[in-house]
């Protein structure tokens, strides 16, 4: 097959590139024009200057769109305009683009995070449980609308809400292990706070096998079939460090920075540190998605190791 991919330098596009690859399949990178020039590639786009140049068009078979600026950096009033334009207009762009063509792609898919949910919730999230308010959720809501137009008899659309992405070279983990070989690993407010989370490999397996229509197109909820409290992710974090031979100093402590204090400190964005939302991956469990990486203790010593 011939898929396209947005975001294909980042974390999960480069992944999923390399793992489309390695399975005899074609991949096409759309890159964003950063200097803003006219563009000389046949595979490139800018949101800024609302174009998109794609003249293999018709070779594609499927679309994956992982686009969107780093919502990690500091939400200041640019950063935080540049989130929602880089995933809602960026998508909008792209779907206009897209629908404007003679040759129609059969498959569209699209991101979006369990941020649409929400936060925090002591609900249990499932894909059809109503979306939150606030920053994030008013992002993902508008984003997915955006993607909604290219739905049609020739072409399927499917949304992922991605949760917690546990590698070892982006996401959560760098962030929350970065004492753990000292035998520390803070928890950012509650213990008890839910984390619905997934590991890279099988985060990128989902993308690749909706991309090869192994699984159906819809609205799925990417996050593992047990997620588990802060505490729990923090203890495990710990022991399996000290497993591997890492651990520096014999400590095993777990202490919580207090809700205030990030609060004041990050403002708007401590939404991120203080999630709690338990999300249901009742889409996959219903296609017998099968998980590598099911626990967070068989995740983390994959990592680790």
């Amino acid at each position: 097959m011939n898929i396209l991919i947005t975001g294909s330098s980042g974390l999960i596009g480069s992944k999923l590139k390399t793992s489309l690859q390695e399975s005899g399949h074609t991949v096409f990178c759309l890159l964003h024009n950063t200097n803003n020039s006219t563009p000389e590639k046949d595979l490139t786009w800018s949101i800024k200057n609302n174009y998109v140049r794609i003249d293999q068009l018709a070779e594609i078979d499927a679309v994956v769109h992982l686009a969107g600026s780093n919502i990690a950096k500091p939400w200041t009033k640019n950063h935080k305009k540049s989130i929602y334009e880089s995933r809602v207009n960026g998508t909008e762009l792209l779907i206009n683009h897209l629908k404007s063509q003679p040759n129609r792609i059969k498959h569209f898919i699209s991101t979006s995070a369990i941020g649409y949910y929400p936060n925090p919730t002591t609900s249990t999230c499932d894909e059809s449980a109503t979306s939150g308010k606030g920053f994030l959720s008013d992002v993902c809501v508008d984003w997915e609308k955006a993607a909604q137009p290219i739905q049609s008899d020739q072409t399927k659309l499917s949304i992922v809400r991605v949760g917690l992405v546990i590698a070892m070279e982006g996401g959560l983990l760098p962030v929350a292990g970065l004492t753990r070989k000292l035998g520390i690993v803070p928890n950012t407010g509650s213990k008890q706070n839910i984390w619905s989370w997934i590991h890279l490999t099988d985060l990128v397996e989902i993308f690749k096998q909706l991309a090869t229509g192994e699984l159906k197109s819809g609205t799925y909820n990417a996050v593992s079939p047990n997620p588990c409290e802060q505490g729990t992710f923090a203890k495990s974090l710990i022991q399996v460090t000290k497993s591997k031979g890492q651990r520096i100093l014999p400590l095993s402590i777990t202490p919580s920075i207090p809700s205030a204090l990030l609060r004041l400190i990050l403002g708007d964005r401590s939404v991120l540190p203080l999630t709690s939302q338990h999300v249901q991956n009742t889409g996959l469990e219903e296609q017998s998605f099968k998980y590598k990486y099911p626990e967070i203790e068989i995740a983390l010593e994959d990592l680790i190791a």
